[in-house]
């Protein structure tokens, strides 16, 4: 017996070897997203020397033998048996719910550092700034604070996930504006609690809210904007996991029940300028056009939450630029003369984000 252990050791640990030296089974994962370190070369001067044993290992770190389904099988391992990500940017809720662990998204949940006076006060200037430099352009500004995930479905974070007492920082800074500020603000977190109660709005294995969830942003949007909504008809496609899976690497295990909303009537925005096709709207900017020239011009300053609003509120304006920053652009307002300005961010970006205008030009000063 003793035997067969040893023999079954000794061939586990050289097969890798043996199949690196043959040059097969090597190479990047998808969910990696970077390039694999190269051969380091033969060193040639002495600082090259020292850092060649550095070098090497993690060459043959990226390049051993087997690499790829080595490390799917701890991933698919790890998820299956333990309940635990392979990733360090994923956490593994409850009921099949994946939550977003990095961009300071744990530190937003448990609301360590709430806003003082002073910073909000900041946030208020800025902003009241904008907005007066915009109204002298005919444009009106609206500020809009979309929910992380783990504001909405906290029931459903792994069991020991605590928060301190009191508000998050894009609760207090909405209701700081919306008391003591010229601004138009449309915070979404009362409005996401009262409707999951009728739906799911957000992707269980993504970052980000789904086509219902985005729907309550949108009629909040256009509540304050004195719009309309158009009419949909919910619909719901089976599909690999989405972002959080890809980042553990387990899409094609993990799946999601997507929940979309399509137009009853045929779409009116067509796209007229897009940084690539994508058919999730993670562009950097795309320009869409409707042929009624009454309706209003409108820019979006937005991030990724932004992404599922493209083909919402495009419908309702003659020609809408959505550009994935949060730096407002004189320029763009100068070229593009919107009735509306729509400026969005997700919550947990407050954990850090400070606002700043940008300096102005001389032409554009002047016109203040």
């Amino acid at each position: 017996m003793n035997k067969y252990i040893v023999a079954m050791f000794l061939t586990v640990i050289t097969l890798p070897g043996i199949v690196q030296l043959a040059g097969n089974a090597t190479g990047a994962l998808a969910n990696e997203k970077r390039a694999l370190a190269a051969f380091p070369g033969f060193p040639t001067t002495l600082a090259a020397l020292w850092k060649f044993p550095s070098a090497f290992a993690s060459y043959y770190g990226d390049h051993f033998g087997l690499r790829p389904r080595l490390i799917r099988l701890h991933a698919v391992a790890t998820y299956r048996l333990f309940g635990i990500s392979p990733s360090d940017k994923v956490l593994v809720g409850r009921d099949g719910w994946l939550f977003y662990a990095d961009d300071s998204s744990l530190e937003d949940y448990r609301s360590l550092a709430p806003f003082t006076t002073a910073e909000m006060e900041r946030w208020q200037q800025v902003l009241e700034e904008r907005q007066d430099w915009l109204a002298k352009r005919g444009a009106k500004q609206l500020i809009v604070f979309a929910c992380d995930k783990h504001m909405i479905y906290p029931e459903f974070l792994p069991p020991g996930f605590n928060r301190t007492p009191g508000d998050y920082r894009v609760d207090q800074l909405a209701q700081f504006l919306q008391k003591n500020s010229r601004l138009s603000v449309v915070a979404l977190r009362t409005s996401q609690g009262a409707g999951k109660q009728a739906d799911r709005l957000y992707h269980r294995t993504d970052t980000h809210w789904n086509d219902r969830g985005a729907f309550v942003g949108y009629r909040e949007i256009l509540a304050a904007l004195s719009m309309t909504p158009r009419e949909y008809v919910p619909v719901e496609t089976v599909t690999d996991g989405w972002d959080l899976a890809r980042m553990m690497g387990l899409a094609d295990i993990i799946h999601e029940e997507d929940r979309q909303l399509q137009l009853r009537e045929p779409r009116r925005a067509k796209i007229v300028e897009i940084d690539r096709p994508d058919p999730t709207w993670n562009v950097g900017r795309v320009a869409l056009e409707v042929d009624d020239a009454t309706l209003p011009r409108m820019v979006m300053f937005r991030d990724s939450f932004g992404s599922a609003l493209v083909p919402f509120l495009a419908e309702h304006f003659s020609r809408s630029v959505f550009l994935w920053q949060y730096d407002f652009d004189p320029q763009v307002i100068e070229a593009e003369k919107p009735d509306v300005v729509i400026w969005l961010m997700t919550s947990r970006r407050l954990q850090w984000y400070v606002p700043i205008n940008p300096p102005l030009p001389a032409s554009y000063a002047k016109a203040n």
